[in-house]
């Protein structure tokens, strides 16, 4: 037996019986299902499908009879082949019961093994056969739908066919495009009316032409897949055709075929190229516009820059020029002087968030989180914030309450400019709108020009304060000059009337003399010194370089000045070095420049300080280093003590004598030799310290250099 394998149900109360029967069918190669009773072979039936049962009579509480009877009462089971198989009930009354309730044999034990193995192995088969026919039956009718749903198919296909026919006819007479249909040789063999319509030829009159043929010049190849260009009407007018080609690949080896579809764009054409021009036109008169509005705003800019060389007021019209035109609110950065604390100028169209900002103290750092504030003023390149998010702001700003401050005064977009200066860049102007895209490239380029314009203006407002600073300094020069002057020409004078009295004892009169030659030589010394800066200033001042010992210079120094101290009180400490060595230099000149240091340094220390000098050889260099315990330098005017007529003392201030032309002098004469000269301070009554290095050499010859200007 062979093919798939059938459920057999065997159902007999004694186990004995059961193995007997699973030996003798065992096999058959089946699957042998085993019921202990009635009800159970009634629950397997429930869930599997059996090709035949093989039903003991003999059972307790529900015997075969009973069984065969439910059996036969389920759709599912009504037909299952059942023999009965009993040792008892054997009468002809209980085989006719049997095969009244359906069974397809009764046989009584013992039985023949070979008989009811033929009956099973005739029932199996039997099964098999069924389920064939069965399937064959099903498929049979699978197949009887599917041919009536294809000839349904057939007579659908056959009237869209028709229909579409019917279509293409249709779109070939009414379409507004031009369609053509290509044989394999690009010519034409079906034109739609529109192609007469658009340029006057018929069907007839175009049939079996090229299509290249209506090209008003060589033009594009006809296998592109779409193309623009010319073709000439029936009357000859060019018209402009926008065409694209598509192939048709036969379905069953035939002609390909292509069909060219294109539409005539000439009118379009025209209109969008005069509506190109009208943009052109329109757009170059907004940018005419617009550029004579940045003129304007230029314009007015230079002018209100220029209308005060007030460093300060320039400051505040340099934070009113944009507002509101060019921008809501407008922050200016300025690089400090000197020890000056660095500050931002922020400027407001609303009063109100302007207090708000200035009471926040807004600095460079807060602008540059979103702003790049400080990288635009270190590195000097522009910058375009076309979109601030407060989110990125928040993130980057650590201080809440400034970050709430520039939320209110509204951050959208902005553009940040270096103010340019020479030869480093004076600080940053930012111009702000709280509106998103608000500034383009146009408006960064009109915020350079506006900074270039504001360094300008605070250019001539430097000079001009330079130039005030530098007219008081003149000013209180020559009224210190004046001052000068006129006390030991008093003295001199006065004295020269006592003599002439002739009422003189000897004593009183050796005075006089004295003191009109210490007068004279005080005058001398100040006439000398602006001589000094004259040729300083014109360039004429010569050095006659000879090999000279600095220490010889130094001592020269300490004896013309160690009088004056005394008698001031102040102590004077030398510390030599035996080793300095020999320099090139102009000895008169260097005792000059020691003179000038020391002096200097007695003048402005009080009674009881002390003076150190001290020369030492450091590497290549001699080292003259005068310290003293005065009044020191303030760090505001540490910057200027060497420059000529700056003096730390207004004339109104003074409680020292001189000019204040020595350290200026000094200074000149320590770079004529080579060398370098540095003021130290740490602040007023800390005293000083003047350091001078000149380059060491071994020997030079006599030589005479003139300074340049």
């Amino acid at each position: 037996m062979t093919g798939e394998k059938v459920n057999i149900l065997l159902v007999d109360d004694h186990p004995e019986n059961l193995l007997a029967l699973e030996a003798l069918l065992s096999d058959l190669g089946q699957n042998l299902v085993r019921a202990a009773s009635g009800l159970e072979a009634l629950r397997l039936l429930l869930h599997q499908e059996f090709a035949l049962i093989l039903l003991d009579v003999d059972m307790p509480t529900i015997n075969g009879f009973d069984t065969a009877a439910l059996i036969r009462q389920r759709d599912r089971s009504r037909h299952t082949p059942i023999i009965f198989l009993t040792a008892i009930n054997t009468t002809e009354q209980h085989v006719f019961t049997g095969y009244s309730l359906g069974a397809v044999d009764y046989l009584t034990k013992p039985f023949v093994p070979e008989i009811l193995r033929s009956k099973v192995i005739a029932f199996v088969e039997l099964h098999k056969k069924t389920e064939q026919v069965e399937k064959q039956a099903a498929l049979l009718q699978q197949m009887l739908v599917e041919l009536a749903g294809s000839n349904d198919e057939i007579r659908k296909l056959n009237v869209e066919l028709q229909s579409e026919r019917d279509f293409i006819s249709t779109v070939l007479d009414t379409a507004g495009s031009i369609i053509i249909v290509l044989d394999e040789n690009r010519k034409i063999i079906q034109a739609s009316r529109a192609f007469e319509r658009i340029l006057g030829y018929s069907l007839n009159e175009v049939k079996s032409r090229t299509l290249d043929s209506f090209f008003a010049a060589p033009g594009p190849r006809v296998d592109l897949s779409q193309a623009e260009n010319y073709w000439i009407s029936k009357d000859g007018t060019p018209r402009l055709i926008a065409w694209s080609r598509t192939r048709l690949s036969s379905r069953h080896g035939g002609p390909n075929r292509f069909v060219l579809t294109g539409n005539d764009i000439t009118e379009r054409k025209r209109a969008e190229e005069q509506r190109e021009q009208f943009i052109r036109a329109e757009a170059a008169r907004l940018e005419a516009e617009a550029a004579q509005r940045r003129s304007s705003f230029l314009a007015e800019a230079s002018n209100m820059l220029a209308a005060t060389l007030d460093y300060e007021k320039t400051l505040t019209n340099i934070s009113r020029l944009a507002i509101p035109a060019f921008a809501e609110w407008c922050f200016v950065y300025l690089a400090p002087e000197g020890n000056e604390e660095s500050s931002v100028l922020i400027a407001h169209e609303d009063p109100e968030k302007e207090m708000l900002a200035r009471q926040a103290e807004i600095r460079l750092e807060d602008l540059s989180s979103s702003l790049s504030a400080t990288r635009v003023f270190q590195n000097g390149i522009p910058e375009l914030f076309s979109a601030i998010h407060e989110e990125e702001l928040k993130g980057t700003l650590n201080d809440e309450q400034k970050f709430e401050v520039l939320a209110q005064l509204g951050i959208g977009s902005a553009v940040v400019v270096p103010i340019p200066g020479r030869p480093n860049v004076l600080g940053v102007i930012g111009f702000v709108s709280a509106t998103p895209a608000r500034y383009t490239p146009a408006e960064l380029f009109l915020a350079q020009e506006l900074a270039r314009r504001i360094s300008l203006a605070l250019e001539n407002a430097r000079l001009y304060r330079e130039a005030q600073e530098a007219n008081r300094a003149k000013d209180e020069f020559l009224a210190t000059l004046s001052h000068e002057l006129r006390t030991p020409l008093h003295a001199i004078l006065g004295w020269t009337q006592i003599v002439r009295a002739k009422r003189l004892d000897e004593v009183t009169t050796t005075r006089a003399f004295e003191a009109i030659e210490r007068n004279a030589k005080a005058q001398a010394e100040l006439v000398e010194d602006m001589l000094d800066v004259s040729r300083i200033i014109t360039g004429r001042l010569r050095l006659e370089l000879q090999p000279v010992e600095l220490a010889a210079a130094v001592e020269a120094a300490l004896d013309s000045v160690r009088p004056a101290a005394e008698a001031k009180g102040v102590r004077i400490e030398y510390i030599p070095d035996p080793h300095t060595g020999i320099i090139s230099g102009d000895p008169h000149r260097l005792q000059q420049i020691v003179w000038n240091l020391l002096s200097n340094a007695v003048k402005f220390t009080p009674s009881g300080g002390l003076v150190r000098v001290a020369l030492e050889r450091v590497d290549r260099d001699l080292k003259l280093t005068v310290q003293d315990t005065g009044k020191g330098i303030s760090p505001q005017f540490l910057p200027y003590v060497f420059d000529r007529f700056r003096q730390a003392e207004t004339m109104i201030s003074r409680t020292s004598t001189g000019l204040g032309l020595g350290l200026s002098i000094a200074r000149h004469l320590v770079e004529l030799h080579g060398g370098l000269i540095e003021a130290h301070s740490k602040g007023e009554g800390c005293g000083a310290m003047f350091t001078i290095s000149f380059p060491y050499r071994e020997y030079l010859p006599a030589l005479a250099i003139q300074n340049a200007s």
